[in-house]
């Protein structure tokens, strides 16, 4: 039988060096961590020429079904647009929630079911936007958008 002697200063020397590339890959990592860019904001379009009705990324216009009346004098114009994407349908709501109130209107009130009904006022204005989902986890997005009905007096 063979007789292993122990060697501490050699333990002790493959401890440190193991540390060391330990804390050393560590370190790196940091680095790499540090250097990963933060991933860019949610590029939002609006639906034209409304400017201030948002329209998330990756939603495209029904050119077929949208129509736009405008006098061109700003004193009437009102919109029926229609968008297709690849949201679903509670993100999309959320991102109406968030943005139509960032844009400065105010919810009036709101439906679920198996669409989603969005009514928002803001001065002069009224705006209804209709969620509906699609299969595969898409979204139709309506927006009725046009001044507010003065009550004759």
């Amino acid at each position: 039988m063979k007789i292993l002697k122990h060697n501490p200063p050699t333990a002790y020397l493959r401890a440190i060096i193991f540390l060391f590339f330990s804390v050393f890959n560590g370190c790196a990592g940091m680095d790499q961590l540090e250097k990963e860019a933060p991933p860019e904001p949610l590029v939002i379009n609006n639906a034209l020429p409304f400017t201030d009705v948002p329209v998330p990324s990756g939603f495209n216009r029904d050119l077929k079904k949208s129509f736009v009346y405008d006098t061109g004098n700003d004193k009437m114009r009102v919109g029926h647009l229609f968008f297709d994407g690849n949201t679903a349908l509670k993100p999309t709501v959320e991102f109406y929630r968030n943005e139509m109130t960032n844009k400065g209107w105010t919810l009036v009130n709101s439906m679920a079911g198996a669409d989603t009904f969005l009514n928002y006022r803001k001065e002069g204005w009224v705006c209804t936007i209709i969620i509906r989902p699609r299969s595969f986890s898409r979204s139709i997005v309506e927006v009725q958008i046009g001044p507010v009905q003065m009550q004759p007096k």
